[in-house]
């Protein structure tokens, strides 16, 4: 049945965030960052069924706004316009569409709500509507408004929309109410029109901006789980934050049941824990998150490592999973050595040249921390394969195990007495130095042989008796 959302977010450039790169993945387009020179391409994607940018009415057509349909040129504009590091480079309405409307008529209201916000704020939307992927939740028909934080004009993009201002600045320009009035406006009429569509489309559903509590419902509402958290959960790889919210919400729904009394404490009780940073599940206080720009190189490896370890931790919890994502890497990794090789092979031979100590610094600890167990291993090979020659050849009824070792120990005596005293240590190093000097001699003799002109030899006789020379220079006589 039809459900309704709608949601608001910025795109800023505060948390790295890259509007070019918004603009391309909601689009579905190759998008090149000017101020970066960051190519983004999304051209792979099929399921961007519509997409357009809306001007306000009075702006669309004209010939001397052709540059606001380019959406590359549109969003560097944007880019361009932000000076701060802090910029909002714009603001994307998220709303879910109907699944009982048919394509066309999704794209209707989709297009109504644009032209809407695009009158209201004088600003371009860029309006994308998306349809289910496979394997997903086929009633996800969802829409991506991207509207600029600046009014846009024939010269470019101008002064911030009303929405974006601060409260002094509407109250200088005699704006009335607030940026929370106009969302809650935006909310509201987002609602009336998707009943609108439902209404012509003959459907009996309707929605409600309306939270359950201003509808007079006394229900605890459904636990909304973050996005990282749901995907990680329907890769199959746990999460302790996702049982924490369900936990959260069996403890509000039973205290619910008892009465408002023991809802009040409960819902107290949550807000201090969340205060505090203390999970229900592991039972103790988490200290505060520091920014990951803030650490240090050692800090943010040891990050790395740790989440590492994380990830091979869920892995052995589910190995079908981790199979899967393997392949899934080799497989991305195939596609991108067969669209351009030659460049991994230079990204890789660069990242050599740049961390060659590093890399064989590694590879010799690793070689050093590992190396009782790979001994270890070498050992038990041996012997192994020891005992499985031993158990073969009494197969083949060629020797006991008894005359074998007997047989063995005569080898070695009789070895002895044939080589005598065995050399020391050093001995063996001025043997073996005099062994590459005489070798090294006769090299030199050789060489000097060769090189000494070689006089004519006689290779034969002619019928008449006569010697036959064959000559052995290329002096051509």
């Amino acid at each position: 049945m039809a459900v309704y959302f709608l949601r608001s977010k910025h795109i800023s450039r505060s948390n790295g965030s890259r509007v070019t790169r918004a603009a391309a993945y909601r689009a579905g387009e190759r998008i090149r960052n000017q101020a970066t020179s960051e190519v983004f391409d999304y051209s792979s994607r099929r399921d961007v069924i519509y997409k357009e940018v809306v001007l306000p009415a009075d702006l669309n057509g004209r010939a001397d706004m052709s540059w606001s349909q380019d959406r590359s040129t549109l969003w560097n504009a944007a880019e361009h316009a932000g000076l701060r590091c802090n910029s909002r480079l714009a603001r994307e309405w998220l709303v879910l569409l109907p699944p009982e409307l048919t394509s066309d008529q999704r794209r209707q209201l989709v297009q109504s709500f644009a032209r809407e916000l695009a009158n209201r704020y004088r600003a371009a939307v860029d309006a994308c509507v998306h349809q289910p992927r496979p394997g997903a939740d086929p009633r996800n028909h969802h829409a991506h408004l991207l509207m600029t934080t600046r009014e846009v004009t024939p010269d470019g993009l101008g002064a911030r929309t009303r929405l974006e201002i601060s409260g002094r600045q509407r109250h200088i320009m005699g704006i009335p109410g607030s940026s929370r009035d106009d969302y809650l406006g935006i909310r509201a009429r987002w609602s009336e029109l998707t009943n609108e569509a439902l209404e012509r489309a003959g459907l009996s559903q309707r929605v409600d901006h309306r939270s359950l509590k201003d509808r007079g419902i006394d229900r605890e509402p459904t636990p909304t789980i973050p996005e990282k958290v749901w995907y990680a959960e329907r890769a199959g790889r746990s999460r302790a934050a996702g049982n924490e919210i369900r936990a959260r919400h069996r403890e509000r729904i039973e205290a619910r049941s008892v009465g408002p009394r023991a809802l009040a404490k409960v819902l107290e009780k949550q807000r201090a824990q969340l205060k505090a940073g203390v999970t229900l599940e592991r039972g103790r206080v988490q200290s505060k998150k520091t920014s990951f720009g803030s650490l240090t190189r050692e800090e943010r490896n040891a990050h790395r490592r740790e989440c590492y370890r994380n990830r091979r931790e869920l892995e052995a919890e589910n190995p079908a999973a981790a199979a899967q994502r393997r392949a899934e890497g080799r497989r991305a990794y195939h596609l991108r050595m067969q669209e351009n090789p030659e460049a991994i092979r230079q990204a890789r031979r660069r990242y050599r040249a740049e961390n060659g100590e590093d890399m064989n610094r590694k590879q010799r600890e690793y070689r050093h921390r590992i190396a009782d167990s790979l001994n270890e291993r070498r050992r038990e090979q041996r012997k192994s394969k020891a005992i499985e020659l031993q158990r073969s050849s009494r197969a083949r009824g060629e020797i006991s195990s008894a005359d074998a070792a007997k047989e063995a120990a005569m080898r070695w005596k009789a070895y002895r007495a044939q080589q005598g005293a065995i050399n020391t240590a050093a001995e063996s190093a001025q043997d073996w130095k005099k062994f590459r000097e005489e070798r090294k001699s006769r090299e030199c003799a050789a060489n000097q042989r060769q090189k000494l002109p070689q006089r004519e030899s006689i290779d034969s006789r002619d019928p008449d008796g006569k010697p036959l020379y064959r000559r052995e220079h290329d002096l051509g006589r």
